[in-house]
């Protein structure tokens, strides 16, 4: 008696083993081709790319410190009493 595995319980390697080899092959030049473009993108425009890092860098630490001072901002009380009537 065979134990039958389903998909959750293959590993990685099983998984990639049960792709056909055409399906693998006609993705290989597509990575290629897009990894090709975003690197002559990058190094055509050096400029513009640090600029986005900038701004993006800019943007995280002013929101960081927003969440920051409004949080210290927001006391909450140490004692809370809640009364009942019955």
């Amino acid at each position: 008696m065979e134990i039958q595995t389903t998909s959750e319980d293959r590993t990685w390697k099983e998984k990639l083993a049960a792709i056909p080899r055409s399906a693998i092959a006609s993705v290989k030049p597509r990575m290629k081709a897009m990894t090709m473009k975003t690197n002559d993108s990058m190094r055509g425009n050096p400029a513009k790319w640090a600029g986005i890092a900038a701004g993006a860098g800019l943007g995280i630490g002013l929101v960081g410190r927003f969440l920051q001072r409004r949080a210290h901002a927001r006391h909450t009380p140490a004692v809370i009493i809640i009364e009942a009537a019955c």
